[in-house]
């Protein structure tokens, strides 16, 4: 009898001792599903902080080619204005304050006329440079308010020479 007890003794210890083993099986195959889920997750997370860090360096690159592209626009428009006004001490023909029917008197048909707005633009063209009148729309006899003297690739003409060339070639118009 003793025999049997200790047969059954150990059945019972070799049983459980196999479901300990399964046990034991399951639960390295839980702790490693589970180190596989942490592990897609905290790479998804480093992905979007690397992701987020690159969103945010373009926007910084951008806001200062932003920054830069205004400077330089600030920096053309300033010149563009000291060339006008040297336009406008140099002339020696007055533009402003003449209306379209004395322009047409004093250099012929203009090559161009086109409005936009409450703006006329008229262009008269020469070999060498081209003289741009703006008009306002908004008065009843439209003058002369505004103009500026180009050459024929559109920059402002500002040496004092060419625009006396510019000057001749628009009265023999």
């Amino acid at each position: 009898m003793r025999a049997i007890h200790l047969l059954l003794f150990f059945s019972i210890i070799v049983l459980y001792g196999c479901n300990t083993i399964e046990v034991a099986k399951e639960i390295t195959r839980a702790t490693n599903s589970i180190k596989t889920s942490i592990d897609k997750i905290s790479s998804k997370e480093e992905e979007a902080i690397i992701t987020d860090n690159i969103e945010k360096e373009k926007e910084i690159k951008l806001s200062e080619d932003i920054a830069k592209e205004k400077e330089k626009v600030v920096i053309e428009k300033k010149r563009e204005e000291a060339v006008v006004v040297k336009q406008k001490k140099i002339t020696t023909i007055k533009f402003l304050g003449k209306t379209m029917s004395e322009l047409i008197n004093d250099f012929g048909q203009p090559d161009l006329i086109r409005e936009d707005g409450n703006t006329k633009t008229v262009r008269f063209d020469t070999s060498s440079c081209r003289l741009f009148l703006y008009f306002s729309l908004t008065t009843d006899m439209s003058k002369v308010e505004y103009y500026e003297i180009r050459d024929t690739k559109g920059n402002l003409v500002d040496k004092s020479k060419e625009l006396e060339k510019c000057f001749q070639q628009i009265q023999k118009v």
